[in-house]
């Protein structure tokens, strides 16, 4: 628990450093330093692992996939429909309409989560609507979904049915052959922003 503070609060100071370099808006619509740090502490700018499972599996079209990461990386490995937008040019003209728009929610995901913070800040600055990001990257969505840990036989009933839907996910994702009911209790997945911990790695 007390690792997760600390990484929260080295990812929020990283953050409040690039707010802190960044020049003084031009533009009326951009957001002030002090707004945008004002979003970045609020922290509800993240979707869980499990959130995002859920509605990949469930077929939601109200999600758009971004990975931030290089396109020799994104070919590589990418969560199923993503986009490739590499974070250095996020900001390139002919990406406003996919990252300004209030139609679907763009969720920015790296290898962890501090390129995907880097979009979601510079985006964020520019007032753009719709954009959250995967809360610990890859690196947590191998750990959470790819790889589920079975908790101990004494764990709460809630804990038991999360684990048979990640290990579900984990066969759907990975071209296993369980079907997974995404509308019955065991398996579904209240989606709400709440505080959530921090991913390691970029």
């Amino acid at each position: 628990m007390k690792k997760t503070y600390i990484t929260v609060i080295i990812i929020a100071f990283l953050l409040g450093g690039i707010v802190a370099i960044l020049p003084p808006g031009n533009n009326k619509k951009e957001l002030s330093p002090e707004l945008l740090l004002q979003k970045i502490i609020d922290d509800t700018r993240f979707f869980s692992a499990d959130e995002v499972a859920h509605l990949l599996i469930s077929g939601d079209p109200s999600i758009l996939l971004i990975d931030v990461r290089t396109p020799d990386e994104f070919a590589k490995f990418a969560l199923p429909g993503a986009i490739n937008i590499p974070l250095d040019s996020i900001l390139n003209e002919g990406n406003e309409y996919i990252l300004n728009q209030k139609t679907v929610n763009n969720i920015f995901y790296s290898n962890g989560t501090i390129y995907a913070n880097q979009a979601w800040v510079l985006t964020s600055r520019l007032n753009y609507s719709n954009n959250y990001v995967l809360d610990g990257g890859l690196n947590n969505w191998i750990e959470t979904i790819i790889l589920p840990v079975k908790p101990d036989i004494t764990e709460s009933k809630e804990i038991q049915e999360l684990y048979e839907f990640r290990k579900a996910a984990m066969k759907y994702f990975t071209g296993g052959s369980e079907i997974i009911e995404t509308e019955t209790p065991e398996v579904k997945i209240e989606i709400k922003k709440t505080e959530k911990k921090q991913g390691g790695g970029c």
